[in-house]
């Protein structure tokens, strides 16, 4: 972990993500993580999964992208983590059409 990720990120550490369709979640808790079932199902959450780290217990530092009118439950079309390292795939898979 980074010194950064103990407390809610600044502007600085979500610029990465700058598209307005966008939300970023601050988990201290872990519930969202718990939500998508952990670490476990990371594989299960998205079409194509691409993690440069090996995450334990809790999914962290990651970016879900769903296509165009996908609907509660239905699984992303990219999973990207850590953000920075994948940032160039996240930004075409956004500007896809």
């Amino acid at each position: 972990m980074l010194i950064t990720d103990w407390r809610r990120p600044g502007r600085a550490q979500t610029a990465f993500v700058p598209d307005p369709r966008a939300t970023h979640f601050w988990d201290a808790d872990h519930r969202l993580s718990a939500l998508y079932g952990g670490r476990d199902r990371l594989a299960a959450l998205a079409s194509m999964e691409k993690v440069g780290f090996a995450m334990r217990r809790v999914i962290w530092d990651t970016a879900l992208v769903y296509p165009r009118g996908a609907k509660w439950g239905a699984a992303a079309s990219l999973l990207v983590a850590p953000v920075v390292k994948y940032r160039n795939e996240l930004a075409a898979a956004l500007t896809a059409p």
